[in-house]
């Protein structure tokens, strides 16, 4: 009914309609109101109010339904061959890559969908690691403008072996970092807290010697209008030997989760804070061993 209603109407029309559904869905969720509010204070833990925070909050609520929107929108603008007339900063990923593959690392800021789409087009193949839709005839749209875009979409169960892969047989590899990892997942701060951070982007980056390469894609209007931005190039440090793989990934994930805070603090009003980032926690007579082992860092990428 949604891909159905959003064409009868103007763009700006459908964007700000779904923003609306998001914002009243942020009032009445009070589950999702105590996640915002505990991940922002702790990403602000100085300067702004409980009101300013929940306001914020609502907000960005209001620009993740839009995503959705894009997502329904993009296979008729690849078909009209119109993408790029609604995205500036492709030339700012051109050369960024330089020709060689990489691993694209963004979190759920902006329009995570259009960049992924963006990233497949400048690269004519790139991976990533999805969820697929319960719904059979929207997942078979996205799929296609997907395919279209040469964007190859991989099961998050053993996902990773395919991107490991992708990226040995020369593509690029996408990956969303910011989310709660409930199993595996290497405890570094995040906004100065301990948050479980996949760590298969650092373990590729580190085990193939390629760079991470953190971007975002930013909603520049309320329609279809976006900036690719790219924030940072992160180069892995060789390990010495098989023992110190480990600490290279951890520095790595620190690293990435730093870049990406600063990115976040520029547009918070288009990140996803209802997100329970941190509710997986370290046993406290644990955190001094968190450590990633060797063997597991060379699993996940074969």
């Amino acid at each position: 009914m949604l891909v159905f209603a959003q064409g009868l109407v103007p763009g700006v029309l459908a964007y700000g309609f779904v923003a609306a559904l998001g914002q009243i869905y942020f009032t009445c969720s009070r589950r999702r109101q105590r996640f915002a509010q505990k991940f922002l204070r702790q990403a602000y833990p100085d300067g702004k109010t409980d009101r300013e925070l929940r306001v914020l909050a609502r907000k960005s609520m209001g620009n993740i339904m839009k995503v959705v929107i894009d997502m329904i929108r993009v296979p008729g603008v690849l078909r009209r061959g119109a993408f790029f007339e609604s995205l500036e900063g492709r030339d700012e990923l051109v050369d960024a890559l330089g020709g060689e593959p990489a691993i694209l690392v963004s979190g759920h800021l902006g329009s995570w969908e259009i960049g992924a789409i963006c990233a497949a087009l400048v690269t004519e193949e790139s991976h990533v690691i999805g969820r697929r839709f319960k719904n059979p005839l929207l997942q078979s749209d996205l799929e296609e403008s997907r395919r279209v875009a040469g964007l190859h979409l991989h099961p998050k169960r053993g996902g990773i072996r395919g991107l490991a892969r992708a990226l040995k047989n020369g593509a690029t590899v996408i990956q969303a970092v910011d989310q709660n990892q409930r199993l595996r997942g290497l405890f570094v701060p995040f906004f100065g807290k301990l948050a479980s951070t996949d760590r298969a982007a650092a373990s590729l980056a580190v085990r193939e010697g390629r760079p991470i390469i953190v971007c975002s894609c930013i909603r520049t209007s309320r329609g279809f209008k976006f900036r690719y931005r790219v924030h940072g190039i992160l180069h892995p440090r060789a390990p010495v030997d098989r023992a110190d793989v480990a600490r290279a990934v951890e520095e790595l994930v620190g690293e990435t989760n730093r870049c990406l805070e600063e990115v976040i603090l520029t547009y918070p009003e288009q990140y996803l804070w209802v997100h329970d980032r941190y509710r997986s926690q370290p046993d406290p007579s644990e955190i001094e061993t968190n450590r990633v082992d060797p063997q597991c860092a060379g699993s996940e990428a074969s």
